[in-house]
């Protein structure tokens, strides 16, 4: 990070090639299952410059908050910030590609994995039911937009299937 933001590279901190370097590098290190703090790190600063180039719903926007949100959750953490980075993120994808964009069904599946590994930490069955129904809610229309776009038989649409009768089957034994 230190040797981006060396002032002799010549690259403009504030760009967005840099923010896209940020995000690259972050991706890399989650994927590999590295240093899961620096990866934050970068896709923090990823998402700052972007927001701040370019808006706060602008589709480069999108990319940054769902790595930062699917980073902070393999760290444990479950709380409200993952939740509103891949809600933003969902927003965002709408906004840019509407409600039946491939991006789209990607960040309803998202949000819908984080509902149900949410629901799974509630002790309360009535926390427990309410996010088990927003992830079947989210699963649903991840499940609309791929067969919509790829049909019944792409994996894609296969996957979200089985998901969704993963959610439906707990939400029927709570």
């Amino acid at each position: 990070l230190d040797s981006l933001k060396d002032p002799a590279n010549g690259l403009d901190q504030k760009s967005e090639e840099v923010a896209y370097g940020y995000l690259s590098l972050a991706d890399v290190i989650y994927k590999q299952e590295g240093d899961l703090v620096k990866a934050e790190m970068l896709a923090r600063e990823s998402l700052r410059i972007r927001t701040r180039v370019c808006g706060n719903d602008q589709v480069n926007v999108g990319p940054s908050c769902d790595l930062l949100a699917r980073i902070l959750k393999s760290q444990g953490n479950m709380g409200d910030e993952p939740m509103e980075l891949f809600e933003r993120c969902l927003a965002i994808d709408i906004k840019n590609e509407g409600p039946d964009g491939a991006n789209t069904a990607v960040s309803n599946l998202n949000l819908s994995i984080f509902y149900h590994q949410l629901a799974e930490t509630q002790q309360e069955i009535q926390r427990r039911v309410e996010y088990l129904r927003l992830s079947k809610s989210m699963c649903e229309e991840t499940v609309r937009i791929n067969t919509m776009i790829y049909g019944f038989n792409d994996p894609q649409t296969i996957g979200a299937s089985s998901q969704l009768s993963i959610i439906t089957r707990k939400l029927s034994e709570a």
